[in-house]
């Protein structure tokens, strides 16, 4: 069965690797096609920073947001400050 599947990749993948090579012509200059990063729930904050729940919870609790926001800038691969709002009780970036 293993072979069978193995078989199905191979053939998607030499479709997939004939297929033409799409343009980058972009229809609308004027929207920018930069993706938004969305506010996210202390689980996945933790996930993205590699840390656990408690220590963001901890750190948003224990640390002035100026600290809370250069510590999670530390942490996130892309070196982004969050910020806890408690009126959506997410975490938004700060770009």
């Amino acid at each position: 069965m293993e072979g069978v599947h193995q078989e199905a990749i191979l053939k998607i993948q030499a479709v997939l690797n004939n297929q033409p090579k799409r343009q980058n012509k972009s229809y609308n200059n004027n929207i920018s096609h930069t993706p938004r990063i969305q506010p996210l729930t202390e689980e996945s904050l933790a996930f993205r920073l590699n840390v656990s729940q408690e220590t963001v919870r901890k750190n948003r609790i224990d640390l002035p947001s100026t600290l809370f926001i250069a510590w999670c800038k530390e942490y996130d691969r892309a070196g982004l400050g969050w910020e806890f709002k408690p009126d959506t009780g997410l975490y938004h970036p700060l770009i």
